[in-house]
């Protein structure tokens, strides 16, 4: 390819990882105020795409270690160029990438068949695409990755991850902490030529003295030498070693181009030491497979708790074997049905070869995906679902089912690839999360009622709302719902969606203490409604429909139901009805919300009674029913979930008669608004 070989000769020009060094400096130094634990950037230069990603930084640094000359980094560049050419050339590869893959026939303007161009439209995406992992991620998340392969790596490898974690911890703190005093500098005009390279170097006579003989075992694998490697590197899309060895080894000193790609390697590369030895290949399968397994039980349990979360469960039909479950959650009528797979894309599928990709986006996400939904189905049809030490699960009737796609590596463009290869059925779309969003998503969607309505919220919209990262559709979930306008049948998502998000896990990046950012669900004040989640979230697992059918409602019909609310108690009270009540659809049945002026067993049996009338009369197999005594100050003093299959029944319609002639049941049409706006105009009147 042309370009990269232009890019060539500026990559290995007099001073060029100086020159890079500014790019990184340019492009990937973050202003956060330690207080606020927030990015002060400007959102338009945060989130530009004009920048570089990590991908192209690495291009640049794999073509500048070809060099056989020291001039890349022991003389100064004689004019500063380099960037805006950088920019030029880099721009036009993407072009070039892009032209490579026409969504439509620049001859007729006929749309391409998206099984035709997949592979290039791949390429691009996934070489483009938003990173998955943040640092303390990896961080977090190898140590217990490799642990139970430690016998191994110091056979042969002459290091643990331990140390190996220590090391690369230590060298990426002292890099942040000369990048932080460079930065400085910089902004009262104190840089001198030549810093932002030296901040990025660290002594290995300092790396020696720390850590001693490990240090020599830990450079062996991730540093790549400064001249004279990385010449297998052709092209954008073949191995660049850099990449794979990202500290370059510039005789007594390690430069640092790029942290993260640093902890990725940690998190990714031991296990493909592992399994060249064909003696430990199943082994180090065996144990990468317990980990993932083991890590999503863990981060679901943070939410659910441990007693609703379960590894390794058999589903039977009869004495048959029906299927396994690597985890699964059952939580009230919820049950998540998470397949863990520990797959990667391949170095083919990233370069467009559409078989590979097809065969990569098939094992991590296309079976699991199947296996989950084949657990879902039995499971809705009653198969017995026994843990691995024996316990025997029991289901609510009709359980609301989330197939979930667990991925031990981040799958660059998954999100858009699921809409093109998936093969749906017409079934539920899953969730596909790597272990980096997962824990992500359970840090900041902290109870099971936020967590399980994301879950619904992403399924409803998993065809009509589109982007490279699963962090901006949580941004936009925390400030919005994932809610679409009416008037709207598709929309993409910038990566800007993901700042509350890209915040809150800098912050832990750098080791600073935030607090997590609050949905707009959980910063709802209208009164009763507030109280009435406040109280069913942390209450009986049994009870959780009601509340993420309530959630799906807009903010507009939730003000009008609390008006309403207060209107009827308010008539109760100064009539002494013995009751009064309203019905109302949602998108899985009804909801029927009884006020009574005594909390008695008489007015429970009423309650139930009007419930299971609507159930009926709308053929609902789902109905709730609230109870809100006036006699106490408690916001629900019951609540019953009438759920059943919906069936025509002779005695039920008579029942249903008869109900509707005892407490005088009749079906009025409203308008959203309306209620708000009269108890609002009476507040006004009465003042």
């Amino acid at each position: 390819m042309a370009a990269i070989l232009c890019q060539q000769d500026l990559a290995q020009a007099d001073g060029s990882l100086h020159s890079i060094a500014a790019i990184i400096y340019r492009d990937w130094v973050l202003t956060v105020d330690t207080v606020e634990a927030r990015v002060t950037d400007a959102p338009a230069q945060r989130w530009s795409t004009e920048k570089l990603n990590t991908n192209e930084l690495m291009l640049l640094v794999g073509l500048a270690v070809q060099s056989g000359s020291e001039r890349v980094w022991n003389i100064l560049p004689s004019d500063d160029q380099f960037a805006g050419k950088v920019d030029k050339l880099l721009r036009e590869l993407h072009d070039r990438i892009n032209e490579d893959s026409p969504w439509i026939d620049r001859e007729t303007g006929a749309l391409a068949e998206p099984s035709e161009v997949i592979g290039s439209v791949a390429r691009e995406a996934i070489y483009y695409g938003a990173d998955g992992f943040y640092l303390h991620q990896f961080q977090n998340l190898a140590r217990h990755r490799f642990r139970s392969d430690q016998e191994w790596m110091l056979q042969n490898v002459g290091i643990s991850i331990r140390p190996i974690l220590e090391i690369a911890t230590f060298i990426g703190d002292r890099i942040t902490q000369q990048m932080d005093y460079s930065g400085r500098r910089k902004s009262l005009g104190l840089l001198e030529a030549g810093e932002p390279f030296g901040s990025l170097l660290i002594n290995k006579e300092t790396l020696k003295k720390r850590f001693g003989p490990k240090i020599d075992a830990f450079l062996a694998k991730f540093s790549t030498p400064a001249a004279n490697a990385n010449l297998d590197f052709i092209d954008p899309f073949s191995v660049n070693l850099v990449g794979i060895a990202p500290l370059i080894d510039i005789g007594d000193f390690i430069f640092v181009p790029s942290q993260h790609r640093l902890f990725q390697s940690v998190y990714e590369s031991p296990f493909y030491w592992m399994i060249v030895d064909k003696a430990y290949r199943q082994t180090a399968s065996r144990n990468r497979g317990r980990f993932l397994e083991a890590s999503g039980a863990h981060l679901l349990k943070r939410v659910f708790g441990a007693e609703h979360v379960h590894q390794n469960v058999t589903l039977y039909q009869g004495k048959n074997i029906a299927g396994e479950i690597d985890v699964l959650v059952a939580y009230g009528e919820f049950v998540i049905v998470g397949q863990a797979k520990s797959k990667r894309v391949s170095l083919k599928a990233r370069a467009g070869d559409k078989d590979a990709l097809e065969t990569d986006f098939k094992g991590a996400v296309q079976d699991p995906y199947g296996q989950a939904l084949s657990c879902a189905e039995f499971i809705a049809r009653g198969a017995r679902c026994v843990t691995d030490d024996g316990r025997t699960i029991e289901f609510p009737t009709l359980p609301r089912l989330f197939p979930m796609v667990i991925l031990s590596d981040h799958f660059p463009a998954a999100v858009q690839l699921s809409g093109i290869l998936l093969k749906r059925f017409d079934e539920v779309p899953p969730v596909i999360w790597d272990l980096g969003f997962l824990d992500c998503v359970t840090r900041i969607l902290a109870s099971p009622i936020e967590l399980i309505f994301y879950l619904q919220a992403r399924s409803q919209h998993f065809d009509k709302v589109v982007s490279d990262s699963e962090f901006n559709f949580l941004g936009y979930h925390i400030r919005s719902k994932l809610a679409m306008p009416d008037d709207v049948d598709w929309m993409m998502l910038d990566r800007d969606f993901a700042t509350v998000i890209d915040d809150f896990m800098i912050a832990a990046d750098l080791k600073i203490q935030a607090q997590r950012p609050l949905g707009v669900l959980e910063q709802l004040d209208i009164p009763v409604i507030s109280e009435l989640f406040a109280v069913l979230k942390n209450g009986d697992p049994n009870l959780a429909g009601v509340v993420v059918d309530l959630y799906d409602f807009s903010g507009a019909a939730l003000a009008d139901l609390s008006a309403t609310i207060l209107d009827l108690r308010e008539e109760v009270r100064e009539t002494g009805k013995a009751l009064k009540a309203f019905s109302i659809q949602t998108a899985t049945g009804g909801l029927t919300y009884v006020v009574t002026r005594e909390r008695s067993a008489d007015a429970v049996r009423s309650a139930e009674l009007l419930g299971a009338k609507h159930k009926y009369d709308t053929k609902s197999n789902r109905w709730y029913v609230i109870v809100d005594s006036i006699d106490t100050d408690l916001p629900v003093d019951g609540l019953l979930p009438l759920i059943w299959p919906w069936t025509e029944d002779e005695d039920e319609a008579t029942r249903s008669e008869m109900v509707a002639a005892m407490f005088n049941s009749k079906q009025e049409a409203v308008i959203i608004g309306e209620a708000a706006a009269r108890r609002a105009g009476t507040r006004r009147a009465s003042s």
